[in-house]
């Protein structure tokens, strides 16, 4: 009972190491062959793309706690006290 036990315990831990190794995916580093229309095609789409990308201007960084801090400092909001007048 303990072999078998072990072997279901190893064939489950195998299992997805075997899954990964078995390589009938699709092959990502397949480089074709382009026609000159599909070549032209892609240079267009890709001067297009960047033509795109500088007319959007640049994000200003955001600050969502903002509108929560005070824009005083703490020297700025105190008034200075002044000593009381002595009245004789």
């Amino acid at each position: 009972m303990r072999t078998f036990i072990l072997a279901l315990l190893v064939t489950i831990i195998a299992a997805p190491v075997y899954a990964q190794t078995l390589g009938t995916g699709i092959p990502l580093n397949q480089d074709k062959e382009l026609s000159p229309e599909q070549a032209e095609k892609r240079r267009k789409t890709e001067e297009a793309y960047k033509s795109a990308i500088k007319g959007v201007p640049d994000a200003k960084p955001v600050d969502p706690w903002g509108n929560m801090r005070s824009t005083e400092t703490a020297g700025s909001g105190a008034k200075a006290k002044t000593a009381p007048k002595k009245t004789n």
